[in-house]
């Protein structure tokens, strides 16, 4: 697996370049808001926690001289309407959106396993709470389809570079014991990558990647969780680190190793980064089967983009 490395010479291609992201207001979206803002780019983010939101406007403004805009929503990624005040927001103050990142997200908390074992016949019929889904993944849905819609918005001849990026997760494609739903919801944040990025690079120029962290110093890695890596003698990610492949992505629109930069999946863990998805296509063979490899290819190349079929004219 070849090592992917961050690019921060890069960031200056984003000086006036408008940027939507979710989750800003803390960890890994906070450094991203923070890099952002010293590369010289329009930011407008949302979270839900308003107060940590404020706070990071006026210490960013503080502390780094810029003409650049830097504005926030309260946003709750679990409803539509939050996820497209936001872009309404960017677009009408500058009548573009250029790049859109979801990095919002949450995860298990103690004390609410889907999976309880002392669930019992009564106490199974009261439906859990479906947060962790609505967050993690629908919430990445709603964004990424109304972020297809500003970024194509006055690129049709498709001169400027336009791209969204996804947070995904180590545990996107690597099995993590007691993730019960915020596994299957970040396998499904790849998912959406694989299931788009031919579509939005063919049909509107948009690339489309994702960054998928192992724990990282964040919120979400509680004292349990930085334990378990200290045990194994593995290092926490610096968000800081994590927020440079994000960057990376979005201000490198094409590669001499992997030509146009969409469809990439960066897993980062202590820090370093490794793209996983060209290797994964690489050894297709040898994990399906040459026959099976060989259908599969055949159907992918025949679903295309998918528009053919899932569109029809």
């Amino acid at each position: 697996m070849p090592q992917f490395q961050p690019v921060p010479s890069s960031f200056g291609a984003l000086k006036d370049q408008v940027v939507v992201l979710t989750g800003g207001a803390n960890g890994i979206g906070l450094e991203i808001v923070r890099k952002l803002y010293q590369a010289g780019a329009h930011v407008v983010f949302g979270d839900i926690d308003e107060v940590a939101c404020q706070a990071a406007v006026d210490g960013l403004k503080s502390e780094i001289p810029s003409s650049s805009g830097l504005f926030f929503l309260r946003t709750d990624v679990r409803r539509y309407e939050d996820n497209l005040a936001l872009f309404k927001c960017a677009y009408e103050k500058y009548g573009r959106v250029d790049h859109a990142l979801s990095i919002a997200g949450v995860t298990e908390q103690a004390g609410k396993n889907w999976f309880d074992p002392k669930l019992d016949l009564s106490s199974v019929t009261a439906a859990p709470s479906t947060d962790l889904v609505d967050i993690n993944l629908t919430g990445v849905l709603y964004f990424a389809r109304i972020a297809a819609v500003y970024l194509r918005q006055g690129n049709d001849g498709r001169a400027q570079d336009k791209s969204i990026c996804l947070l995904g997760s180590v545990a996107s494609f690597k099995e993590q014991g007691g993730l019960f739903v915020y596994q299957p919801a970040k396998h499904g944040v790849l998912g959406l990558v694989r299931s788009t990025r031919k579509f939005l690079d063919r049909a509107h120029g948009i690339r489309i990647n994702t960054v998928c962290p192992s724990a990282t110093r964040t919120r979400m890695a509680t004292a349990a969780v930085a334990d378990v890596w200290a045990a194994q003698g593995v290092r926490l990610n610096d968000p800081r680190a994590v927020a440079d492949y994000v960057l990376t992505l979005t201000s490198v629109p094409r590669d001499p190793h992997v030509g146009n930069v969409t469809g990439l999946a960066v897993f980062v863990e202590a820090d370093k980064g490794w793209e996983i998805e060209k290797d994964l296509d690489r050894c297709d063979a040898s994990w399906l089967g040459e026959e099976m490899s060989r259908n599969a290819a055949k159907i992918e190349a025949a679903l295309a983009s998918g528009t053919a079929w899932s569109d029809p004219q």
